[in-house]
């Protein structure tokens, strides 16, 4: 599925356009406490009710960065 995605570099923005952007490519990485599960994505860690949309581009940053 990320093989449809384009290559952005470095982090995501604070725009509208860049959270769905950080959404999409969020739910084709893996879960950071169940990677060898497909059922599990990053975008289920983050995707909490009640967190901010900050808190949560700021947890996809973090991820992408490290790669």
């Amino acid at each position: 599925m990320s093989c449809f995605l384009k290559k952005h570099p470095g982090p995501y923005g604070w725009s509208a356009k860049e959270f769905s952007k950080a959404r999409r490519w969020a739910k084709t990485q893996p879960h950071p406490k169940h990677p060898d599960n497909l059922k599990y994505s990053l975008w289920g860690y983050v995707n909490i009710s009640g967190v901010e949309t900050e808190y949560k581009l700021s947890t996809i940053n973090k991820v992408k960065t490290k790669k």
